[in-house]
C-alpha cells in the first residue's frame, strides 16, 4: 500500500471553445447555459489533451535505465539521485499542473532539496511518515526534521510519487492537501528528496505571484478531456480566498444522470480554498469517451455570490 503523509500548515487548463464550457457569473445576473450532451466534440482539444500526456506525463515514467539512489539506509547515508530522475519528477509534476491551466516553471532549490532528501532517509529508515520526526529516530538529523515538516511525504518514489500526491488516497486525506500545495498557483520552487523506497518535496516558504493566466479556478480531475486513468475517487475545486460552506454542489453523467456525491469536510489549511468530493459510479475503465458535468452554485468570492459550471471528459489514452 502507497503511504503519504501532507504538510500540516496554513499557509492544461484546456479552454475547449467548442466542446465544453465554464460558467462564472453573478446569481443576481442571468446565465445562458447550454445543453452539454448536444455539444459538439472539438477533436482538436482531445489530440492536445493527448500531446500533453505523452510530452509529459509518459517521457517522465521510470525506466530501467534510471540510475539508481546512491545512498545507504544501514549507514544512514542521504545520497542522491540523478538529475535525469530530478528531471523526470519535475517534468510528471508539470503535466498536472499544465492540465489544470498553469503554465509557470517550477525551478527547484537546491538547499530545500538537500533537507529533503535527509527527510526522505529518515521516512525509509523508519518505514513510516511523520512531519515531525523524534530525535530517536534511526538516520535522524536536524536537516531531516527540517525537510520533514516543509515537505510533503510519501512512500513511493520518483516521478511515480507525484502521482501519490495527486491521488491522495487514504482516510485522513479528505482535504487533498498534497494535491492543492502541488496545483497550487502561487507555488513557485520544490526541493526535491528521493530515496529508493520515498519520496520528500519541499513546497513550502516563498511562494511567488500567481501566473497572469491562471484559471478562474484549479479542479481534478480538469475542465475538458482527461485521461481516464488519471482520474481519482475525490474531485476537487479550488478558487483563492473562496468560500464554500453554503456551496450546492451537483454532477450529471453524460445521459443526464445525476450523480451522487459524497462532500468531504472543508479545510482551508493547505493552499487555495478547495471543496472535495466522492461521485460514485464514474466510469473511468470506458473506451468511449464520458463527459460529466459539474455544477457547482453559491460560491462566495469576494462576498458576491458566483456560480460555476464546466464539462470533464474522460478518454482512454489507450484507444
Amino acid at each position: 500500500m502507497v503511504r503519504l503523509c501532507m504538510v500540516f500548515k496554513n499557509s492544461l487548463f484546456l479552454f475547449m471553445v467548442v466542446s465544453l464550457f465554464m460558467i462564472s457569473c453573478s446569481k443576481d445576473g442571468e446565465t445562458n447555459t447550454a445543453n452539454f450532451q448536444e455539444t459538439p466534440v472539438d477533436e482538436s482539444a482531445k489530440l492536445a489533451a493527448k500531446e500533453l500526456y505523452n510530452d509529459y506525463y509518459l517521457t517522465s515514467a521510470s525506466n530501467n535505465n534510471d540510475m539508481d539512489w546512491t545512498g545507504s539506509e544501514p549507514s544512514c547515508d542521504p545520497g542522491s539521485i540523478p538529475q535525469s530522475v530530478r528531471d523526470k519528477i519535475l517534468m510528471r509534476l508539470m503535466y498536472f499542473r499544465k492540465a489544470v491551466g498553469l503554465n509557470n516553471e517550477i525551478a527547484e532549490n537546491l538547499t530545500k532539496s538537500e533537507k529533503a532528501q535527509h527527510a526522505a532517509l529518515m521516512m525509509y529508515a523508519n518505514n513510516q511518515l511523520d512531519h515531525f520526526p523524534p530525535e530517536n529516530w534511526k538516520c535522524y538529523s536536524v536537516k531531516g526534521k527540517d525537510g520533514a515538516g516543509n515537505s510533503l511525504l510519501a512512500m513511493s518514489k520518483n516521478a511515480e510519487a507525484i502521482d501519490t500526491y495527486i491521488r491522495d488516497q487514504g482516510a485522513n486525506n479528505g482535504p487533498v492537501g498534497h494535491r492543492r500545495w502541488l496545483l497550487w498557483p502561487r507555488l513557485q520552487e520544490i526541493g526535491v528528496g528521493n530515496t529508493e523506497a520515498s519520496n520528500a518535496l519541499w513546497v513550502l516558504g516563498n511562494p511567488g505571484n500567481p501566473p497572469s493566466d491562471t484559471p478562474d479556478f484549479i479542479s481534478w480531475p480538469p475542465q475538458g478531456y482527461v485521461p481516464n486513468k488519471l482520474v481519482y475517487p475525490r474531485w476537487s475545486f479550488s478558487i483563492k480566498d473562496a468560500d464554500f460552506t453554503e456551496t450546492q454542489l451537483s454532477m450529471k453523467d453524460s445521459n443526464g444522470n445525476p450523480v451522487t456525491l459524497s462532500v468531504e469536510e472543508l479545510d482551508n489549511a493547505y493552499g487555495d480554498r478547495t471543496i472535495v468530493w466522492i461521485p460514485e459510479g464514474i466510469n473511468n475503465n470506458s473506451t468511449k469517451d464520458e463527459l460529466y458535468q459539474v455544477t457547482l452554485e453559491n460560491v462566495k468570492v469576494d462576498d458576491e455570490s458566483n456560480d460555476f459550471e464546466y464539462s470533464v471528459i474522460l478518454f482512454d489514452i489507450d484507444g
